[in-house]
């Protein structure tokens, strides 16, 4: 059984929650030992970082955070062996610098020798300083194993993209997950990469793997499955079912019996689930779906009157992530503008009823302060009497252009004119409420 392993991950994951120091850099860190054809012992060490753990700078047109890696190979208190890496880690969109939920996964390969036997592993944030230090003591799988290790995965999937190379078998994408945390918001299985070595088992005949996963002391997963080996090495993936399974820590099992060898590995994870953060600005979900469709426009969903309370919680929610990506700040920064202006539209386009729901107030929202705004009175070329009117011009996106007139002379200005905005319509008459003389270079921006 491969303890010493499982008990590292959950150790670092222990020490990341509880150890949130102003001087460390908390990440995780784990391993894996399969062989490689010639029988020696490849060990794939992964580390993993929540971007909310790193320290971005701006710069190029991106955030830019740098990790200095070293892992030291010690035998009888002698480095045999070093390597050192330095990782670029850039994001486009500013909210990901503070994400809790990407992060930032690499893998290192070597191949094990006498010389080894602990292993220092130190990161340094070279931004801010902080440090990492984590040792281990690690052995070499026998030439005679029939089973590697196993490599929790929190995703599987057919992937030909460069992203994230490292972590490919066969156009296949294995994430590895060194946290040992394995979020039940976001996939429904845990994966199991394992590795099976053909000349130590019973070759041509059937062999019987068992995977067993048990939480508390109780059994919650059984499977036996019979394996006829076909080559030398052959890796397969293990699907753990999670949707149904409580939160908490889970302990399992992989067992290999071929013959009168048997070969046992052991793995833990820890099933977590995110606390639903909904997001919205208003009590009433109605006047959330009046505010989203201001930047939406008809791309609301139809069924909106269908929805209950808690999904109509959870659109505005995955509205307000998408405007934060899009406007390259966070979810708190954006509702936060937004709410200025519903504030100030209030104070000052609230005549007769809410401002932010005036005509006025839903351009200012979504575009906030004029650049240009040219006042005036309708000329006697109108159809009716002179009435107020305010031209409003943007200099910034498409450079859009609006005309609002008092009609009925009470501060409840109307839109009548937009251009350069797909979300605005002109009034096709527009001209008779500000007069057929009204000159038109007015409006040239």
């Amino acid at each position: 059984m491969n303890t010493r392993k499982t008990l590292l991950s959950f150790a670092v994951c222990l020490l990341w929650v509880f150890s949130l120091s102003a001087e460390t850099l908390n990440m995780f860190v784990d391993y894996n030992r399969f062989l490689d054809k010639d029988k020696q012992t490849v060990l794939l060490l992964d580390y993993q970082i929540p971007y909310q753990n790193l320290t971005f700078v701006a710069k190029g047109g991106g955030y830019f955070a740098e990790l200095d890696v070293s892992v030291e190979f010690v035998h009888a208190d002698s480095v045999c062996m070093k390597q050192e890496v330095r990782d670029n880690i850039g994001v486009s969109n500013k909210s990901d610098t503070s994400s809790k939920h990407k992060s930032y996964l690499n893998r290192l390969s070597f191949v094990l020798d006498n010389c080894a036997s602990t292993i220092r592993f130190s990161a340094l944030d070279v931004n801010s300083q902080k440090s990492f230090v984590w040792s281990f003591d690690v052995d070499k799988l026998p030439p005679t194993s029939i089973l590697s290790d196993l490599e929790l995965n929190s995703e599987v999937r057919p992937d030909t993209l460069q992203y994230l190379a490292k972590f490919h078998r066969n156009k296949t994408l294995y994430r590895s997950e060194p946290s040992i945390l394995i979020n039940r918001s976001k996939t429904d299985y845990a994966y199991l990469y394992l590795e099976i070595y053909g000349e130590g088992t019973n070759s041509g005949n059937s062999n019987l793997l068992n995977l067993s996963l048990e939480k508390d002391s109780t059994i919650v997963m059984d499977e036996y499955m019979d394996y006829a080996p076909k080559k030398d090495t052959e890796g397969f993936s293990l699907k753990i079912p999670v949707k149904d399974l409580s939160l908490g820590k889970y302990t399992g099992y992989v067992t290999l019996q071929s013959g009168e060898i048997s070969e046992e590995r052991n793995f833990e994870f820890v099933l977590t689930e995110d606390a639903e953060e909904l997001a919205f600005l208003f009590p009433d979900p109605e006047d959330e779906y009046v505010l989203m469709r201001y930047f939406m426009g008809n791309n609301m969903p139809v069924d909106w009157k269908s929805f209950s309370i808690e999904k109509k919680r959870r659109v505005s929610t995955i509205f307000w992530d998408t405007m934060a990506s899009s406007t390259n700040m966070d979810r708190k920064s954006i509702m936060a503008l937004v709410q200025e202006r519903i504030d100030y539209c209030n104070r000052y386009f609230g005549n007769l009823s809410a401002g932010w729901k005036s005509d006025m107030g839903r351009i200012y929202i979504r575009n906030g302060a004029a650049d240009d705004i040219d006042r005036d009175t309708s000329s006697d070329q109108s159809r009716f009497v002179r009435k107020d009117f305010q031209i409003w011009k943007y200099s910034t996106g498409e450079k859009p252009v609006y005309i609002f007139v008092d009609m009925q002379m009470n501060g409840n200005f109307r839109l009548i004119y937009a251009e350069n905005d797909d979300l605005e319509n002109s009034d096709p008459d527009w001209m008779r409420f500000v007069g057929t003389d009204f000159d038109e270079s007015r409006l040239d921006n």
